[in-house]
């Protein structure tokens, strides 16, 4: 019974340290601050609403490059390559439905919308309203599930972050009268890259890259030399 408890503790730990540097805090930030800037673009005229989307998309590949090298070149060399049993490989499957499941109501979201404006139907009908509370819903019901599932429990931090900025968006044009879209993602997103890059930080000094073992026919070569 020890030996089980143990290796599911084990298993729980490496399950952890795949998040334990703060990579993926800093992306979810990074998609967040995307946002940001692609509104920050459009509002200022500085682009179109077409180049804004551009920007936004390549800000996201960026992001999604940086996270990929960070693994490579940051964490592999400090922690090793993990490979995870049947229940990894299941956590990692109810977190590709997550993302499946936000995805779709994002899409709905954004299908409802469009029909409504698109059939004049907007009398009566308080889309200021509904927008954030769907937005919302969505990003604590999905960021929750995966701190849940993935045991990553500053998801729950990040999806009240991301959940904010819709409403903080809409109340900002109602009290101030200016579209401050910018702060509204920005404040959120900085949270989110602020605490990732502290968590980046520790990890690099618990975690320094080992030395490489030299052999004992290195050695004696090297003192021969």
């Amino acid at each position: 019974m020890s030996h089980d408890i143990n290796l599911k503790e084990l298993e729980r730990r490496a399950w952890r340290s795949v998040f334990q540097d703060g990579l993926w805090d800093i992306y979810l930030g990074l998609l967040l601050l995307a946002m940001a800037i692609g509104a920050l673009l459009s509002d200022a005229g500085i682009a179109s609403e077409t180049g804004s989307l551009l920007a936004h998309v390549g800000l996201v590949v960026l992001a999604t490059l940086g996270l990929w090298a960070g693994k490579r070149f940051i964490t592999l060399p400090r922690l090793g390559r993990v490979k995870f049993g049947s229940k990894g490989k299941a956590r990692k499957m109810k977190a590709m439905l997550l993302l499946v499941f936000s995805a779709l109501l994002g899409a709905a979201l954004f299908v409802f919308i469009w029909l409504i404006l698109r059939q004049g139907r907007t009398e009566g009908l308080p889309l200021q309203l509904i927008v954030p509370a769907i937005w919302s819903v969505n990003a604590l019901v999905v960021f929750s599930l995966g701190a849940y599932f993935l045991d990553y429990e500053r998801l729950y931090l990040i999806g009240v972050m991301y959940a904010v900025a819709v409403p903080a968006d809409r109340l900002l044009r109602e009290l101030v009268g200016l579209d401050l879209t910018f702060l509204a993602f920005g404040v959120p997103a900085a949270v989110i890259l602020i605490t990732g890059a502290l968590i980046l930080v520790r990890f690099l000094r618990d975690y320094p890259v080992p030395e490489e073992e030299v052999s004992p026919a290195e050695e004696v070569l090297n003192v021969r030399q």
